[in-house]
């Protein structure tokens, strides 16, 4: 098997290069859980710095993958390389048009989510990293991401349980101004994000808000 750093994104989340939508979100799931903080399975095969750059490989794969452009533009790239068939180009069926949001049923149980706020308030509180980022008067989406990928959680989760695009956190996370909704939408978004994470939402949003008022 190559190195991950060499595999191309269908390689990476081990599916083909004509697979469905569907198929791309479980794929992604599956690595992402195979390669998180809590496996055991790659737990004493990689570093917890491996893991995070191999989620951080997988999380780009499948936010290029997921997006009928960005795959298109990349597949062009691997057809050029030769790593890719023309003929599968587009093979694969488009999304339709999408909102900001989400509206897909989602379902939850008590304890699991009582579980999760014990486990991210411990995690928090004891990582010296957020601990630092949360003292900083202004935060940037590379912060925000710093403290989502210390909670070993993914984009994905953060859409399902907040029903926000997942194309719309990353475009905080990566600050696409071009992209951003409307500035009372941006801090309803925020704040759903810190929410699920159990964050201080005063200080993400305020912070964040702040960060880009420099920027622009």
């Amino acid at each position: 098997m190559k190195p991950f750093h060499k595999q191309n994104y269908y390689e990476l989340l081990d599916i083909s290069s004509d697979a469905s939508p569907l198929e791309i979100r479980r794929a992604y799931k599956n690595a992402f859980e195979l390669y998180n903080d809590e496996s055991i399975v790659s737990y004493s095969f990689f570093t917890a710095e491996e893991r995070k750059e191999i989620i951080l490989h997988i999380e780009q794969a499948y936010l290029t993958l997921i997006n009928p452009e960005s795959r298109t533009e990349y597949n062009n790239k691997l057809i050029e390389s030769g790593q890719l068939d023309e003929g599968k180009q587009n093979s694969y069926k488009a999304k339709d048009p999408i909102t900001i949001y989400d509206f897909r049923k989602t379902h939850s149980n008590v304890s699991g989510t009582l579980k999760r706020l014990q486990d991210f308030k411990h995690l928090v509180s004891q990582n010296p990293s957020i601990q630092e980022i949360l003292t900083q008067n202004a935060l940037t989406g590379l912060d925000l991401k710093k403290i989502r990928t210390e909670l070993g959680v993914s984009l994905e989760k953060i859409a399902e349980g907040t029903n926000i695009r997942i194309s719309i956190l990353q475009a905080i996370e990566d600050e696409n101004f071009d992209l951003f909704p409307p500035m009372v939408y941006l801090k309803g978004f925020l704040k759903a994000y810190s929410r699920f994470l159990h964050i201080d939402e005063y200080i993400i949003v305020n912070g964040y808000i702040k960060h880009i008022g420099e920027r622009t």
